[in-house]
């Protein structure tokens, strides 16, 4: 008998049906798709493409038990018109090995239960929803944090000696060896729970805060103590202890039989010192310079506070500037301000706020493609950051313990050309000016950011790779003043002798931004 083959097609298709039917719930657990298809006619090629690999990789030591993780979207790409299944998770390596509790969708993990002062090392692989696997990230490691069971080891408490007549208020300061909490008392052998005072900035360590109604010919004593962030107090007071000065008093001599005579009491030399105080990025380098040339560099601490002074300056009026470079070798803008310094006495900038550093970790993306904007403020504050297109872009953004804080965002939203993106910070009431800008194409291909050059740029007074707008603040310092022999050796890039617009004109051409 002969069988037409559409009757060979429906007993197939009925066969099929009552051998899979019986698993049908188990399959559809499991999002089973059966596709039954005639010859070459089966669809869209399914997805067999992995995923890009995770990038920028940050691991953060948080405690002594708790390592943070953070890392970049990866994108599920579509090859030859196959199927793209989309990115489904993350997987997380410790050691070379998969954390099993640690698969997540986010771009971020917190590893916790880890051992005290441990170096652990991680990388990250992105999978899609068909199953398929990325390579792993490029592997990061840092240490957990010591326990300290020790209490605090304070130092270079401040101020100290004999501070100038008519000063009325002061700022005390000191640095821990470790994260603590500070407290003061004027009176000696008080324990830490009872001092009525508490330092304004502290938690990190470094320690400050201001103490007023001083006046001449006095001595003051503040006894500190602090407690570590592990909850062990110091035992012992830490002296704080500076006096006023009286100012100069003269007396006449006397008449007479016994004939007096005549003398003078002068105060003690005090040195003529300017100091700043403020915050940068943790772990930046703060760069000064006194009328255009740099003076000092210090790091900021791991709470991004920064002090330093100059000491033995010549009566007169300067213009400091402060800038520093983060940990990812970003430059801020660079914070002017003009001074009138008086001969012996020590004045005080406190209250600085560097802006946030800004980049990009592409110079052109692929429009709807992901681009991320990143940068490093004080942790304790807020950054928001706004890109500069035909719909403007504002989003806040909450740094890391580290200050390192990120944006992405799908640059559908942006139309094709150049674009640029600015940030600035906030805390409590206060804010700084706006970042730098960083400058990005939205275009028709991926273009990762260039790494920064190691080699000596033309234009780069900081020596931080880029020429930008930093360096052109001090160019225009010496615009067409006198040069000193360093200003001469550094600043006049065209060997004019003298500041004018051609060199400008070379700091253009070499200019990165």
């Amino acid at each position: 008998m002969k069988l037409h083959s559409a009757s060979i097609f429906l007993s197939a298709s009925l066969l099929l049906s009552l051998v899979i039917s019986p698993f049908i719930s188990s399959a559809q657990s499991l999002n089973l798709k059966v596709m039954v298809c005639n010859g070459s006619d089966c669809g869209p090629t399914p997805d067999v493409t992995p995923p890009t690999i995770p990038d920028n990789l940050v691991a953060t030591a948080i405690s002594s038990s708790e390592i943070d993780l953070s890392w970049d979207f990866s994108n599920d790409p579509t090859v030859g018109g196959a199927l793209t299944s989309g990115i489904a998770g993350y997987y997380i390596y410790r050691d070379g090995s998969v954390i099993p509790s640690a698969v997540t969708t986010g771009t971020s993990y917190s590893d916790t239960g880890l051992s005290t002062s441990t170096t652990y090392e991680y990388a990250v692989a992105a999978f899609d929803y068909a199953g398929n696997v990325s390579a792993q990230s490029s592997s990061v490691s840092t240490t957990t944090l010591v326990s300290h069971s020790n209490a605090p080891n304070p130092s270079n408490g401040a101020p100290s000696g004999i501070l100038s007549a008519g000063t009325t208020q002061a700022t005390l300061s000191l640095l821990t060896d470790v994260p603590a909490t500070c407290r003061y008392s004027t009176v000696d052998n008080t324990s830490y729970d009872d001092m009525p005072n508490a330092f304004s900035t502290t938690g990190g360590t470094s320690h400050s805060t201001g103490v007023a109604g001083l006046s001449n010919g006095n001595i003051y004593t503040y006894y500190v103590r602090c407690e570590s962030s592990f909850g062990v107090p110091m035992t012992n007071d830490y002296t704080i202890s500076f006096a006023i000065s009286n100012p100069s008093a003269s007396g006449g001599g006397g008449g007479g039989g016994g004939g007096g005579g005549g003398g003078s009491n002068s105060s003690p030399s005090i040195p003529t010192t300017v100091s700043f105080s403020g915050v940068a990025y943790p772990g930046s380098i703060v760069t000064l310079l006194q009328d255009g040339q740099i003076v000092a560099t210090v790091p900021a601490g791991p709470d991004a506070v920064f002090h330093v002074t100059l000491s033995n300056l010549a009566a007169g009026t300067y213009t400091f500037s402060v800038f520093a470079k983060d940990t990812g070798g970003r430059t801020s803008i660079i914070s002017s301000f003009t001074e009138a310094i008086t001969a012996n006495v020590g004045t005080y900038i406190t209250g600085i706020f560097l802006p946030p550093t800004i980049g990009t970790d592409k110079s052109e993306v692929k429009r709807g493609d992901p681009i991320t904007i990143l940068g490093q403020v004080a942790p304790s504050s807020t950054v928001t950051v706004s890109v500069h297109s035909s719909n403007e872009i504002t989003k806040d953004v909450i740094p890391d313990a580290n200050g390192i804080w990120r944006y992405t965002l799908n640059s559908l939203s942006l139309e094709i050309g150049n674009h640029s993106a600015q940030a600035f910070a906030s805390a409590k009431d206060t804010a700084t000016a706006l970042s730098q800008l960083a400058q990005f194409i939205v275009g028709d291909k991926d273009i990762v950011a260039p790494a920064m050059s190691t080699e000596p740029l033309v234009g780069d007074f900081t020596g931080s790779g880029h020429v930008n707008i930093v360096d052109f603040s001090i160019m225009a310092y010496w615009f067409h003043r006198k040069l000193t022999p360093a200003a001469a050796a550094t600043i006049d890039i065209g060997h004019f002798g003298v500041i004018d617009i051609r060199d400008f004109s070379i700091l253009a051409y070499h200019w990165t931004g």
